[in-house]
């Protein structure tokens, strides 16, 4: 069964952390503003939550209300955040974390965003100009997450 979302973007990164230290980094809003995307501006609208039906604004710096779509948490549980989203492009975006060959060291974070564009004409231009800067800034957005999980120290003494 072909996917009713013709883009993929899909990132995978292991980290030396316990579970509970990779959710903390994932949902604290400190922690999350280190590792995050700066060419993404990701704004709670009910406070910074993450329960399902949390809704959030996402705009891409730089462009304006042009690319801007609206976020809400469809399901949430331990090692997972799953959104569904709708503007500029509608669909899903999922970080899910889990135990890596059953270590408790170690944390297999994956991200997958599944989604197809609204705007008329950016399917044309999309695959040749934005999606392939996106792809580099989630890698790079995956290797800042990664430092931050491996940072003890950093995560420990948070408020």
């Amino acid at each position: 069964m072909q996917s009713p979302f013709p883009h993929l973007l899909e990132e995978f990164v292991v980290v030396t952390a316990p579970m509970e230290r990779v959710e903390r980094v994932i949902t604290d809003e400190a922690l999350m503003k280190r590792w995050m995307s700066p060419a993404v501006q990701f704004t709670p609208l009910d406070g910074w939550q993450f329960e399902r039906g949390a809704r959030w604004r996402l705009r891409l710096t730089g462009v304006g209300p042009l690319l801007e779509a609206g976020y809400v948490v469809v399901e949430r549980r331990p090692g997972l955040v799953l959104w569904a989203f709708d503007g500029f492009w509608e669909g899903f975006d999922a970080w899910q974390w889990l135990p890596w060959q059953e270590r408790s060291d170690q944390t297999l974070i994956h991200n997958r965003v599944e989604y197809r564009l609204r705007v008329p004409g950016l399917d044309l231009i999309w695959p040749l100009t934005v999606a392939p800067l996106m792809k580099l800034d989630a890698q790079a957005q995956m290797v800042r997450l990664r430092q931050i999980c491996e940072q003890r120290e950093a995560v420990q003494f948070q408020p």
